[in-house]
């Protein structure tokens, strides 16, 4: 097998500028919702985790510096939209995805600390690491360790649910849903998506299917381990997943869509010849 060089793979380049647009759309998201650097600004930082690395960035002051200046976090922001501009334009330039993919990093790193509960979706920093190396066959290895870590991240899930005795219990997830939308429940909210939650909470059973077919949706990805052939069933399973997550505990699905993405366009990152 030989490695020809990634500028001769127009289809490559065409997926990996979609991977980058999804990127972009979700981040334009995150800016839309009100969460980006420049919505943070004189945010009360509630706590950084036990991540080492959270916890270096937060004693240099690096987060608290840039949310506590409007002109820095609007630059942080719009410095991220048009470095993934110029990524999308030329997928090649792997020394501005290094460059982008610490800024994400960062971000997440000061979101994290702002909100008051975890969020683990790093995939919209993961998805950048097949883009950091030049050489096609560097490339090639990092979209495999990549693509491996992203089943791992929903194989491992799957698994926490076994093991944490998820289903010891038939009205697990009807409790979630209650402690979950307890607000919309008392303020008499309505809507489809408030009347089918309170379905929910009056009837375990059905909420305990769902229950299984979370599961299911992700231990799909256990398959990819042992064959490629069933990544793109694997990637519609775990989309699947989290629009009914979505939909069912109001766990948006941004920051995780490139990523997944990554299983369709397996041939994208290197032009393999026989």
């Amino acid at each position: 097998m030989t490695f020809s060089p990634q500028i001769n793979n127009a289809p490559g380049l065409a997926s990996q500028k979609m991977i980058l647009v999804i990127l972009l759309a979700e981040f334009l998201v995150f800016i839309i919702s009100g969460v980006s650097f420049s919505f943070l600004h004189g945010a009360v930082f509630i706590h950084y985790g036990v991540d080492i690395f959270f916890g270096l960035l937060y004693f240099a002051s690096i987060p608290q510096f840039i949310v506590s200046h409007q002109w820095l976090a609007v630059a942080a922001d719009v410095s991220i939209v048009s470095q993934l501009l110029l990524l999308i334009r030329n997928p090649l330039r792997n020394r501005l995805a290094v460059w982008l993919m610490l800024l994400l990093f960062l971000y997440y790193v000061t979101l994290m600390g702002y909100l008051n509960h975890r969020n683990f979706h790093t995939g919209f920093v993961l998805v950048l690491f097949p883009f950091l190396f030049a050489a096609a066959k560097s490339r090639y290895f990092a979209y495999e360790a990549t693509r491996y870590f992203l089943l791992f991240f929903y194989a491992s899930a799957a698994f926490f649910k076994l093991w944490y005795g998820a289903f010891n219990h038939a009205d697990h997830l009807s409790i979630s849903v209650a402690d979950q939308f307890a607000p919309y429940i008392v303020e008499s909210n309505i809507g489809i998506r408030t009347a089918f939650n309170e379905y929910l909470v009056n009837t375990p059973g059905v909420g305990f299917v769902f229950l299984l077919l979370s599961f299911v949706a992700e231990l799909v990805a256990v398959a990819g381990f042992f064959t490629k052939r069933f990544d793109k069933l694997i990637g519609i399973s775990l989309l699947a997943f989290h629009v009914a997550n979505w939909f069912v505990m109001d766990l948006a699905p941004f920051g995780q869509i490139a990523f997944i993405s990554l299983l369709f366009v397996q041939k994208a990152f290197v032009d393999k010849q026989d």
